[in-house]
């Protein structure tokens, strides 16, 4: 199997899924979930579903036991839809992805909270007291008009064509 079918079949399986526990689904500890990716295998025997849940330990293994519990279900779902001749096993593996990124703002919260302001730092709430007016981040072009730039472009190729060979 090729690399982009199995790309085709890993988004379409993401897909289902993730519309199958947000509308079908009636347990709620499925509704927390967040499917981040799938891997399906070369011979599309087995799916590896891999799901992000932001919360606490214990949590996170209520929900692997509810979708070990929902993988039958879930894979005949997938059958209508992938039109296979094996319709892969789904295996289901937590992804800390979210809950790690949840903490590190967590503590950059902390660290701005903690930290006094410099002198010298300019935040949005002294900018505006300071009369310092927003600014687009992209650097303006200096006054010369994009046509004189562009003429002069083609009048040096058009004197370099012209130019004698030696």
């Amino acid at each position: 199997m090729s690399k982009k079918f199995q790309g085709r079949m890993n988004a379409l399986i993401l897909r289902h899924l993730s519309q199958i526990l947000l509308e079908e689904s009636n347990d709620p500890r499925l509704s927390r979930i967040t499917l981040t990716g799938v891997e399906i295998n070369r011979d599309t025997t087995r799916a590896v579903v891999y799901y992000s849940l932001v919360g606490s330990a214990d949590e996170v293994v209520e929900t692997q036991r509810a979708l070990d519990k929902a993988a039958g279900w879930l894979r005949n779902s997938l059958v209508p839809v992938l039109r296979l001749r094996n319709i892969p096993q789904l295996v289901f593996r937590y992804d800390p992805s979210l809950a790690q990124g949840a903490h590190i703002e967590e503590l950059l919260q902390r660290l701005r909270a903690t930290l006094p302001a410099e002198e010298g730092d300019v935040t949005a709430d002294t900018a505006d007291e300071a009369g310092f007016e927003e600014e687009d981040e992209k650097e303006s072009l200096p006054d010369v008009e994009l046509d004189e730039l562009f003429f002069e472009e083609e009048d040096e190729a058009a004197d370099e064509s012209e130019a004698p060979a030696a």
